[in-house]
C-alpha cells in the first residue's frame, strides 16, 4: 500500500515498465473533465441493466435466486435480444448477476461487492493518472471516517456483536496462513466495521478504496507477514468502536493504515509509486 508524501516521505525511484514510466513525476493521464455524461441518453443495453436491477430489488430476490427466463425478459422488457444479452453482461461483469450454463441455467442474482466496484474505480483512476500516493490518502480518510461513524452507531449491542469475531486476539502463525484466508479475514474486519457505520453508499465507495489497495498488495508482495500486526490492531480498533469512542476509534484506524504502509514499503518499493490499476 501507499501513503501521501506529505505524511511519509516516500522513496522515489524507478518504475517497473509494467507500472509506470521511468520517471520520478507522477504518471500522465487523462485530465478531469465534464464529458457529458452527465444527460446522455441511456442505450438500450443501460436501460436493460437498470431494468433488470429494479425488478431484482421490487420482487426482494436474493443472491442464488434465478431471473426470468432470456423469453421471457425479451417480452417483459421489449427490446432486442442483441441488447438483452448487452445489458446482462454489462451486470454479469459488475457481479450483480451471474450466469448459469448448460441446461436448467440462465441468469441469477449475484451480490453487491465493492470490490467490482473498485475494479471499474481502477480503470478511472488508471486513466486519470491517479497514483497509489493519492488512493492512500483518500483510503486513510476513507476508513478513519468509516471507523468514526462506526463508533457512533447508537445500538450498544450491535456494535459488540458486529465485532465480537475481532476482539478474541487468536493469531494463527504468519507462515501457515493461507493468501485466500489472509486477505477474507482482513478485508472481512473492515467490512465489519464499514457495516457498522450506518451509510451504504460510503460501505459501498469507500470500501472499493481499500480493496484495490488490498489487490495490489496481495499479488505482488507477502502481505501475510503482517498477519499478526493486523489482527492485534484490528482488536484495539475493534474494542475502542465497542466502547462507543469515536475520536479514538479514528486515530486508531489512521495509525493502523500508516503502519500497514511502512511495513509494505520496503518490499514494495517504487511499485507503489505506479499508476493505480488491478493488477
Amino acid at each position: 500500500m501507499v501513503t501521501s508524501k506529505k505524511k511519509t516521505g516516500a522513496r522515489k525511484g524507478k518504475q517497473t515498465e509494467a507500472q509506470a514510466p521511468e520517471s520520478a513525476t507522477p504518471p500522465k493521464g487523462i485530465p478531469i473533465a465534464a464529458g457529458g455524461s452527465v444527460l446522455r441518453p441511456l442505450k438500450a443495453a443501460e436501460v436493460v441493466a437498470r431494468e433488470v436491477v429494479r425488478s431484482i430489488t421490487a420482487a426482494g430476490l436474493q443472491p442464488g435466486d434465478g431471473l426470468p427466463s432470456e423469453a421471457q425478459m425479451l417480452q417483459q422488457y421489449g427490446v432486442s435480444r442483441e441488447s438483452l444479452r448487452e445489458g446482462l453482461r454489462l451486470l454479469e461483469v459488475q457481479g450483480m448477476i451471474s450466469i448459469r450454463r448448460g441446461p436448467g441455467g440462465g441468469p441469477v442474482v449475484g451480490t453487491v461487492d465493492s470490490a467490482n466496484l473498485g475494479r471499474m474505480e481502477a480503470l478511472f483512476f488508471h486513466l486519470a493518472g491517479a497514483t497509489y500516493d493519492e488512493l492512500f490518502e483518500a483510503w486513510v480518510f476513507a476508513e478513519s471516517t468509516l471507523a468514526r461513524m462506526a463508533a457512533m452507531n447508537p445500538d450498544a449491542a450491535l456494535r459488540e456483536q458486529v465485532m465480537a469475531p475481532y476482539l478474541s486476539g487468536d493469531v494463527e502463525d504468519d507462515e501457515h496462513v493461507d493468501l485466500d484466508v489472509y486477505v477474507t479475514g482482513h478485508e472481512g474486519f473492515h467490512g465489519a466495521v464499514s457495516g457498522l457505520a450506518g451509510n451504504r453508499v460510503f460501505q459501498l465507495t469507500f470500501r472499493a478504496y481499500g480493496q484495490i489497495l488490498a489487490h495490489h498488495t496481495a499479488t505482488v508482495g507477502d502481505v501475510r507477514k503482517l498477519h499478526k500486526k493486523l489482527v492485534e490492531d484490528h482488536l484495539k480498533v475493534a474494542q475502542v468502536i465497542v466502547d462507543g469512542d469515536a475520536e479514538v476509534a479514528a486515530t486508531l484506524m489512521q495509525e493502523h493504515l500508516s503502519q500497514v504502509f511502512d511495513l509494505h514499503r520496503g518490499e514494495l518499493g517504487p511499485l507503489l509509486e505506479g499508476p493505480v490499476g488491478w493488477l
